[in-house]
C-alpha cells in the first residue's frame, strides 16, 4: 500500500469513527450515500490484499449504502475440490462507497474471494483474491524478566531462573526443565492457572519428552539416569538408573546428555552423550540401554523424530550450528539442515539455511518442525512438501541475531537465547526464553 493510500485510509477510519458515533445513522448530512435499489452494488477493489485474523480491510465501490445493519461481507475459500467455506466478516461501517470490515478466522493459507451483500443485493469481486495468511502472536504467560529465583503458584505470580527446555502432553500440561537451583521439573497448566514443582534434584535435567501414553521422561545432565512422570501416578517422579546391556557390541560410556526423545511407535527412549557421541536407546521398562551408533563427539545435542518417517531421528548439534539426520535402519548419519561448523542466520532450502547454536526442537500437528535457534534469538520452522521431502527453513518469530524482550507480532517480538520449544495439539507453541527468565506462548491465528 502506498504512503498516500495509508494516509487516506487513516483519514477514512477517523471519519468513520466520528460518523458512526453520531445518533442519526440514517442521515445523509455527512455525505453518506444510502443504498439505491435502482442501481447495482459494485466492488471496485480492496486494500490490503493479504493479512490474517482481524485485519482491517477497506472495500471500495458504489451503492453499498450506509446502514451497516443491512450490509454483509463474506470471505469464501476453496478448501477441497467439492467444498467451499464461506465465512462472515464483521462490518464496522460504510459511507456508501467504502466498507470497513475485519477478516474472519480461516484455517491455513487461503486465497479468498470477497463478497458484499447490501439490502439483499449481492456481488463478488473476481478480479483479485485476498490472501489469508497465518499470523503469529507472542505473549508472556509466566515469569518476569530480570528475576533470579523459582516461584510457583498462579501464572501471574510465577518466576523462573533460566527456564530451559519444554514438552507438552495432550491434556494442556507444559513440562519445564528448570536449569538453575532449584533444579526441578515444573508443570504449567494455563486452564488450571498453576505453576508447580514436581520434584527437586541436585543435577539439572535435559530436554524432556512425552511418549504415546502421556508419560514424561527427562535425562539427567550427567547422562547416567533418567526421570519419569506418569499421569496415572499423579506425576510422582521415578528416578531410574540406565543399566548396561549384556551384549558387548552395544556397550556405551555415559557423559553429559541434554535431550531425550521417545520413539513414536516403540516408546524406546533415545539420547546422545556429549563426549564420545554415543547414541543409545533405553528400554523404559527394563531400563537397559544399548549403544545404537557412534556420532559426532564434543557437542551438546537435541533430538526429535521425523514427523513423516519414525526411522529417522534428527539431531541438532549445538556446537556445529547444524542439524543431522540419523537413519535407524541403515545407520546413515548426514547433514539435514545448515552447514557443519558454520554459524549464521539464513532462511531457505535446508542445505542453504544457517543456524547459530540450535537447541531443542519439536514436531507440530501439521508435521512441520519448530526449533529454538538459540544464538540467533529466534524461532525457526522447517516445512516439507506433500511427500515429506524438500525441507525449507523459515524464521517464524524473532529477529535473527538481535536479542531483547518484546511481546507482539513477528515484526516486534524479541527473545534472549530461547532454548526450548513445545507444542500442544491445538498448534500453540510454548517457548522457554532462557535469558529473559520467562515462558512465552506463540499463538497461531
Amino acid at each position: 500500500m502506498t504512503r498516500f493510500k495509508q494516509i487516506s485510509m487513516i483519514c477514512f477510519v477517523l471519519a468513520m469513527i466520528y460518523l458512526w458515533s453520531c445518533d442519526n445513522h440514517n442521515s445523509d448530512d455527512f455525505g453518506r450515500k444510502p443504498y439505491d435499489p435502482s442501481k447495482p452494488v459494485r466492488i471496485d477493489g480492496f486494500e490490503p490484499d493479504s493479512g490474517g485474523l482481524a485485519t482491517k480491510v477497506f472495500i471500495t465501490g458504489s451503492n453499498f449504502g450506509s446502514d451497516k445493519s443491512k450490509i454483509k461481507v463474506y470471505f469464501s475459500a476453496q478448501y477441497h475440490e467439492d467444498s467451499v467455506a464461506i465465512m462472515p466478516a464483521p462490518v464496522i461501517g460504510s459511507d456508501g462507497n467504502t466498507i470497513l470490515a475485519y477478516t474472519p478466522k480461516m484455517s491455513g493459507m487461503r486465497k479468498c474471494t470477497i463478497h458484499v451483500v447490501s439490502n439483499g443485493d449481492s456481488v463478488a469481486f473476481k478480479s483479485k483474491d485476498f490472501l489469508y495468511r497465518t499470523m503469529y502472536i507472542i505473549r508472556t504467560i509466566a515469569g518476569r524478566k530480570g528475576t533470579g529465583e523459582l516461584k510457583t503458584g498462579k501464572l501471574s505470580e510465577a518466576e523462573f531462573h533460566q527456564p530451559s527446555t519444554l514438552t507438552a502432553d495432550n491434556e494442556g500440561n507444559i513440562f519445564l526443565s528448570h536449569w538453575r537451583v532449584p533444579y526441578t521439573m515444573v508443570r504449567i497448566n494455563e486452564q488450571e492457572d498453576i505453576v508447580e514443582s514436581l520434584m527437586s534434584t541436585s543435577i539439572p535435567m535435559g530436554a524432556p519428552t512425552v511418549d504415546a501414553n502421556g508419560v514424561v521422561s527427562a535425562i539427567n545432565d550427567n547422562g547416567g539416569e533418567f526421570f519419569t512422570f506418569d499421569p496415572l501416578e499423579g506425576w510422582t517422579v521415578r528416578r531410574r538408573s540406565i543399566l548396561p546391556s549384556n551384549d558387548p557390541a552395544t556397550v556405551f560410556t555415559t557423559s553429559t546428555a541434554h535431550s531425550i526423545a521417545a520413539h513414536p511407535e516403540t516408546g524406546w527412549l533415545y539420547t546422545r552423550f556429549y563426549v564420545n557421541g554415543h547414541l543409545i536407546k533405553i528400554n523404559p521398562v527394563t531400563r537397559e540401554g544399548e549403544k545404537v551408533s557412534d556420532t559426532v563427539g564434543g557437542s551438546d545435542s537435541y533430538q526429535v523424530f521425523d514427523p513423516n518417517n519414525p526411522n529417522i531421528l534428527y539431531i541438532a548439534y549445538h556446537a556445529l550450528h547444524c542439524i543431522y539426520s540419523f537413519n535407524l535402519e541403515t545407520g546413515e548419519h548426514e547433514i539435514f539442515a545448515g552447514k557443519s561448523g558454520e554459524s549464521g542466520w539464513q532462511d531457505g532450502p535446508a542445505d542453504q539455511a544457517r543456524f547459530t547454536t540450535p537447541n531443542q526442537f519439536i514436531v507440530a500437528p501439521d508435521k512441520s518442525l519448530y526449533i529454538a535457534d538459540r544464538g540467533n534469538h529466534c524461532i525457526r520452522r522447517i516445512t516439507f512438501d506433500e511427500r515429506g521431502e524438500n525441507p525449507v527453513v523459515t524464521t517464524v518469530i524473532g529477529k535473527g541475531g538481535i536479542y531483547g524482550y518484546q511481546d507482539g507480532n513477528p515484526d516486534d517480538a524479541l527473545f534472549n537465547n530461547p532454548r526450548g520449544v513445545a507444542v500442544t495439539p491445538d498448534g500453540n507453541i510454548y517457548i522457554a526464553d532462557y535469558e529473559n527468565n520467562v515462558v512465552r506462548k506463540l499463538t497461531i491465528e
